[in-house]
């Protein structure tokens, strides 16, 4: 092989090496910045339902989660949400907070795409829910009534 060739060859390769350091930069970058969810250790990406808007649309006609990622609804204030799983395609668990972010209930629900779904009803007060896919508490992920949950931005 030339010499010119090798050459050639050796810059093409630092040229895809910058390349992908780049992207896994920007992706990590990316993903410091989006707020995550830790109980038990375990971290997740979430999605905020603050306002009235994003809380009652939620996860409705979704298809799909992704396992890491959880919606977090923010209530103004603790009380019993009841929810029912109108328009809702994908099998779900909520993980109830008090304002502290205790643990204080964790309710399985399954999909209704009919006018008459079910009605949950928590057994207590609650400032925040986690929506995350059911698989997960019943499979994967060992919760506990009372363990401690933190939510961490790095928009800072």
């Amino acid at each position: 092989m030339k010499k010119t060739t090798k050459i050639i060859i050796w810059i093409i390769l630092f040229i895809i090496l910058i390349i992908i350091s780049f992207i896994i930069y920007k992706y990590e970058a990316w993903e410091s910045k989006n707020p995550k969810i830790c109980c038990n250790n375990t971290c997740f990406n979430i999605e905020i339902a603050a306002d009235k808007e994003s809380r009652e649309l939620w996860l409705m006609h979704r298809e799909f989660l992704p396992d890491n990622n959880w919606m977090l609804f923010v209530f103004e204030e603790s009380w019993i949400h009841p929810f029912r799983m109108k328009n809702t395609l994908i099998p779900l668990a909520w993980i109830r907070l008090d304002s502290d972010l205790n643990i204080v209930d964790i309710i399985q629900m399954d999909p209704c795409k009919t006018e008459e779904c079910e009605i949950y009803t928590p057994k207590s007060d609650a400032k925040y829910v986690i929506e995350i896919n059911q698989w997960i508490i019943s499979e994967k992920w060992l919760l506990h009534i009372w363990d401690k949950c933190k939510i961490i931005s790095n928009y800072e």
